[in-house]
């Protein structure tokens, strides 16, 4: 689902035609993530970072993220933090550790 779906710069696109609601499908691509590794503890940590870089990564998703759905935004920023704080996500790269501090 990451690779082939969430992570592929074309449904981000996709989502970003859907204004809001595009957003909202966003935020809960992580969500659902979230609670599969929360119930399973089998999803990587590289899959968060690939989820990560693809979405709050870009400058101008986040800024589509900003304008059209700001409670997404701060939705998926707070649950990034919360899987990097309850050791569910660790991540290997330092620019996306520097943003969760």
């Amino acid at each position: 689902m990451v690779r082939a779906r969430a992570a592929n710069p074309d449904w981000a696109a996709g989502m970003m035609r859907h204004g809001f609601r595009g957003g909202a499908e966003i935020a809960a691509t992580l969500d659902h993530l979230a609670a599969f590794q929360q119930l399973t503890r089998a999803v990587p940590g590289h899959l968060f970072d690939l989820y990560h870089e693809a979405t709050l990564g870009r400058d101008d998703l986040r800024d589509f993220l900003s304008r059209e759905n700001p409670g997404a935004l701060a939705a998926m920023e707070d649950k990034f933090r919360a899987l990097a704080e309850a050791g569910l996500w660790q991540t290997r790269r330092n620019s996306i550790a520097v943003g969760l501090g």
